[in-house]
């Protein structure tokens, strides 16, 4: 009987990432009690916040590839972090095991500053000057700095902690704008923030209306999914028995509901076979966002 028949024996852990209490820890928190329930064994949780997703990943990479250690993280950790970030690793040391969400980033402000929308805000940063940013990861520093140099404006970088700090700095007006990985919907919905720019190669699901980067001339279209990972070199019937795992807990009510109605992401679930062609797509992106900026 091969090694993973019984699999899996004993808890298994799931490196999350980032901070307890975000979109990303509270996803892979309901997901993972799920498989756990699926598979007969506990999915014990741990955080490792830092570097945009990139400490959970780096560890990952020493585990034994036998699937008792896995990562939940988002795919730029892996697709853009090597081409933007000096971390020691690339696109190809891992197992994709499945993608089960995806992220709605977009920049975001108050309503009343001076523009309605991202060309407004253009405008108003070649007339008045430098602009405060909120970011928090390289992706969005490196999309600022590649709109800079294009546009010509320059913005001030101000560094926070995630995306619910990014929030606090935007509603308090400490800042003239900010990035957000998909946290901002409850404010817009309120009336206390508006979208100025969706990131992704789609118009966000809670904002039809605005258009994305792409559509207005930048060459930048973000997919950012939330994945499980595990070590590279995990066998393919490993692989296939959890992501199937993950397939079925997808389907959950409550996981559905967190999504849909709280993040107001797109439910959605990759399976192991497509999801390394797409984060190589992403690679590809990010490499010739690097080679411009050089």
């Amino acid at each position: 009987i091969p090694a993973w028949a019984d699999y899996p024996n004993r808890p298994i852990k799931i490196l999350v990432g980032f901070r307890a209490g975000g979109g990303t820890d509270t996803m892979a928190r309901l997901l993972s009690k799920r498989v756990g329930d699926i598979l007969g064994q506990p999915m014990v949780v741990v955080n490792r916040p830092g570097g945009g997703g990139a400490i959970a990943s780096k560890e990952i990479l020493r585990a034994k590839p036998d699937g008792y250690t896995l990562c939940f993280n988002i795919a730029l950790t892996y697709a853009a972090w090597p081409y933007m970030t000096k971390v020691k690793y690339t696109e190809d040391d891992f197992t994709y095991i499945a993608a089960v969400g995806k992220f709605q980033e977009a920049f975001v402000s108050l309503p009343n500053k001076g523009w309605a929308d991202w060309k407004g805000l253009i405008t108003y940063a070649k007339k008045h000057g430098p602009l405060n940013v909120a970011v928090l990861s390289p992706y969005d520093k490196q999309v600022l700095r590649y709109i800079a140099k294009k546009e010509s404006v320059e913005f001030n970088m101000v560094p926070t902690k995630g995306g619910s700090a990014i929030m606090t700095q935007v509603l308090g007006n400490h800042v003239d704008f900010g990035f957000s990985g998909g946290v901002h919907y409850q404010y817009v919905r309120a009336g206390k923030m508006i979208v100025l720019v969706g990131h992704g190669q789609e118009r966000l699901v809670g904002t039809p209306d605005v258009p994305t980067l792409k559509e207005l001339g930048y060459n930048v279209a973000l997919e950012n999914y939330a994945i499980v990972s595990g070590p590279k070199g995990m066998p393919s019937d490993l692989i296939q028995k959890l992501s199937k795992a993950f397939e079925q807990a997808v389907q959950d009510p409550d996981y559905q509901d967190l999504l849909e109605n709280k993040l107001h992401f797109p439910a959605l679930y990759i399976g192991a076979e497509e999801l390394p062609e797409k984060i190589i797509v992403m690679s590809n992106d990010f490499k010739a966002v690097a080679e411009f900026l050089k």
